[in-house]
């Protein structure tokens, strides 16, 4: 750990001890008060960028593209305050975290073969560790960047629970799907080199995707399982695990990763149609545009 991340790491634990003592009507109340401060302060220049996506990718109405991105922003607050809040969510995980999957889906679980799993920056996703190992034997790992400051970086693995990879670590990553883990990718951030991603449509343009899910599947024969988190009225999150999607084998390997990530990208867009407010609008996936591809 740099020595100047201490006291940002020290703060941060300060702060997570305070979190854990509130009850639970407290931590809402801040976590509310939070989210209007990320909804205010938040630059404008970003605010804007994510309106017009709303308005001319989503195709919100002004009003509506409004309400829909305060609210994305304003959520963060209170998903911020549950992270930190994670151990006391772990004592009742039952109460706190639901959990839905298609029959297909568990069997592949049940299969021990490990797989893929692949989601959104979509309702409160660090919560998916503790959920899953709740809810599903089969053993799960997730695919992440590294935070800004090594202090962060400490504190989100001890938040995490579950085996943590970053994109660096390739046989790490390949290790564990061998171990029959289920390897969690979260998909919509932005690709740093556009020249080596599958073009999608989304939400009726086409956009760059990373082809690592589909291409480890390919490689392994093991299934995309397609999983979001979304909270219900009230305090409970609800896991809900779709459909397995199988990635062909043929001798045109391009054309069967584009065939996969056009069947995720199509099952993305379906949820965020349904939760709008759940989809972090300042990721503009509409920048990721394949070379010749628009």
């Amino acid at each position: 750990m740099k020595i100047t991340s201490y006291p940002v790491y020290w703060a941060t634990l300060a702060f997570a001890a305070f979190c854990r003592m509130l009850p639970e009507s407290g931590a809402a109340c801040l976590g509310r008060v939070i989210g209007s401060g990320v909804w205010h302060f938040l630059p404008e220049h970003r605010k804007r960028r994510a309106r017009v996506s709303l308005r001319e990718y989503f195709g919100a109405a002004p009003e509506e593209a409004e309400r829909i991105l305060r609210a994305s922003l304003e959520r963060y607050g209170p998903m911020g305050v549950e992270g930190l809040r994670i151990p006391l969510i772990a004592e009742d995980v039952e109460k706190y975290i639901g959990y839905e999957a298609d029959p297909e889906a568990e069997k592949a679980f049940a299969s021990g073969k490990g797989g893929v799993l692949v989601t959104l920056h979509s309702g409160n996703w660090e919560l998916f560790g503790l959920g899953m190992a709740h809810h599903v034997s089969a053993p799960f790992a997730t695919l992440v960047r590294r935070q800004q400051f090594d202090a962060w970086d400490k504190l989100a693995r001890k938040i995490r629970t579950v085996r943590v990879i970053y994109p660096d670590e390739t046989r790490k990553l390949y290790r564990s799907v061998r171990e029959g883990y289920f390897v969690n990718f979260l998909m919509d951030q932005g690709i740093h080199d556009v020249k080596d991603a599958v073009p999608a449509q989304f939400l009726g343009h086409t956009t760059g995707w990373t082809p690592a899910p589909a291409t480890i599947a390919r490689f392994f024969d093991v299934p995309i399982l397609p999983m979001f988190i979304h909270q219900e009225p009230g305090e409970r999150h609800i896991i809900r695990v779709h459909a397995p999607i199988r990635v062909a084998k043929t001798e045109d390997k391009d054309a069967d990763l584009q065939e996969a990530t056009q069947a995720i990208v199509s099952v993305f867009e379906e949820h965020i149609r349904k939760y709008p407010e759940d989809w972090n609008w300042l990721y503009s996936k509409w920048r990721d545009v394949v070379p010749g591809k628009r």
